[in-house]
């Protein structure tokens, strides 16, 4: 009798496991026909304000426009946490390689900068910058 109880309570599991399953996946596409059809959630919203506000991209980058919409929509159509951890992941890298995040930027700019760099007479000019000799290279 015991063992007769047993498998009738792992199908009853059984059972309601893969009634939950059923039930979340028509939630996650209920949720995701939403997202792809209705109003954009937040962060679709934000990636879009943040194409639109990039001047420098061009038709060549079109594809990661395309996978950085993607990956927002998953992150706003999902309850999955890990989904959107790995997710949220994803658009920071595509949103890194085309320019759209603070510290690409801000490491972009600094590169632009560097390259500006006034020549010799114009440090000699400045009051508050020190020219420093370069030692010579030693001889081997």
């Amino acid at each position: 009798m015991t063992d007769e109880k047993a498998l009738a309570e792992r199908e009853r599991a059984r059972r309601n496991s893969a009634a939950y399953r059923a039930r979340k996946r028509e939630v996650d596409a209920e949720r995701a026909r939403v997202t792809a059809d209705g109003a954009p959630g937040v962060m679709r919203q934000s990636v879009d304000a943040s194409i639109a506000a990039a001047r420098w991209l061009t038709a060549t980058d079109t594809a990661s426009i395309a996978q950085a919409r993607a990956l927002a929509r998953i992150i706003d159509g999902t309850e999955d946490g890990r989904l959107q951890m790995r997710a949220h992941g994803l658009l920071s890298r595509v949103l890194g390689e085309m320019g759209l995040t603070a510290r690409v930027r801000t490491q972009l700019e600094l590169r632009a900068r560097k390259l500006q760099a006034p020549d010799d007479a114009e440090i000699g000019r400045q009051p508050n910058v020190t020219r420093f000799p370069r030692p010579r290279k030693s001889e081997r």
